[in-house]
């Protein structure tokens, strides 16, 4: 599966989140490093709370 999904990178625009699966940090791995930083600051400011806390974890 690895295999593929690197012969696959340059073609795709990205990974559909309805189909990421097992355990630990859920987060980890897809975004870049830019797009994740960017979501931790919107889920501190709109989220401080952490009310939405079920599903992808964007943490910085």
């Amino acid at each position: 599966m690895e295999l593929a999904l690197t012969l696959l990178a340059p073609a795709t625009m990205g990974r559909s989140l309805n189909f990421v699966f097992g355990a630990g940090d859920r987060g980890e791995g897809l975004y870049d490093a830019e797009t994740r930083k960017r979501l931790a600051e919107v889920k501190s400011r709109c989220d401080p709370a952490n009310l939405f806390r079920r599903n992808y974890g964007v943490s910085a």
